[in-house]
């Protein structure tokens, strides 16, 4: 699905975004993509889906160089991104306009996408709100019915409930055909959609594994006494239960902790991957 080789990046007169980074992707997975604000999760995305070029290495998706921006792969690639200015027109006819572009597109799965949003066909999108503005482009991505779906910080500007209704609706919504990418800082708000936990720091990939081999090799939960203090990775002493990252030498039981794992991760590189290496 997504290939990336040896690839290097970096902006005009900045330091590197990117130095020799590789990755690949498999097809039908959800992915989380999670880094600090300015690590490059958005920089990622926007080679991937070929809006920049990689200085040098490769990026492959569909078996196409991103970069030449194929129709082939543009007709099955849609991404949500950080755009806030849109035609002075209702979300129908915005949506008709490009619904063409996208051999698959489903125009009831995009009226119901929309009713569940609460939003109106008619409405213009000069008057939307950006949270608005952001539900109307989550519901068009997945009504492309795309096979990968890149999508940029989707639950900024939603309220509680709308965040809900996301999680909802791409878990109703898509299927194992299709590859999604999310890339975010606000790790709760993804609950349990994820199958894969990407996470970049500095320039570098140092955590890409499935929820499964994760929960395998490591335990969250609150900081217990049975813990050794060798097997101990991360503990999150701000907040008042103590909860942890440890090691899991007993086929123990737990779930994905987003915001435990990140922190542990970055914060404790030097544990964590010799750990999904051995």
């Amino acid at each position: 699905m997504i290939k990336i080789k040896d690839l290097n990046y970096h902006y005009f007169r900045k330091r590197k975004v990117y130095n020799n980074l590789n990755l690949t992707i498999q097809e039908g997975t959800i992915s989380a993509i999670l880094g600090l604000n300015g690590a490059g999760k958005t920089t990622l995305l926007n080679l991937i889906a070929g809006f920049l070029i990689p200085k040098d290495g490769n990026c492959e998706v569909f078996g196409y160089q991103s970069a030449k921006r194929n129709p082939a792969m543009l007709q099955d690639l849609f991404m949500v991104s950080d755009i806030s200015d849109y035609p002075s027109t209702t979300i129908e006819k915005f949506c008709n306009l490009y619904a063409d572009f996208y051999p698959n597109f489903d125009a009831e799965l995009l009226s119901q996408c929309l009713a569940d949003f609460s939003l109106s066909p008619q409405q213009s999108l000069k008057q939307l709100s950006l949270g608005e503005k952001r539900k109307v482009m989550l519901s068009f991505a997945l009504s492309t019915r795309c096979k990968l779906l890149l999508f940029d910080e989707p639950t900024n500007g939603l309220d509680i409930p709308s965040k809900a209704t996301f999680r909802r609706l791409i878990a109703a919504h898509t299927n194992e055909d299709q590859t999604i990418l999310i890339a975010t800082h606000q790790v709760r708000d993804l609950g349990n959609l994820m199958d894969r936990v990407i996470i970049e720091h500095q320039g570098k990939i140092i955590l890409n594994e499935t929820t499964e081999r994760i929960t395998e090799k490591l335990v969250f939960g609150l900081k217990s006494n049975d813990i050794q203090p060798e097997d101990l990775i991360h503990i999150n002493e701000n907040m008042a239960s103590n909860e942890s990252v440890s090691i899991n030498r007993g086929n123990q039981s737990s779930q994905v902790d987003l915001e435990l794992l990140f922190n542990a991760a970055i914060s404790k590189t030097e544990k964590i991957t010799p750990i999904f290496n051995s």
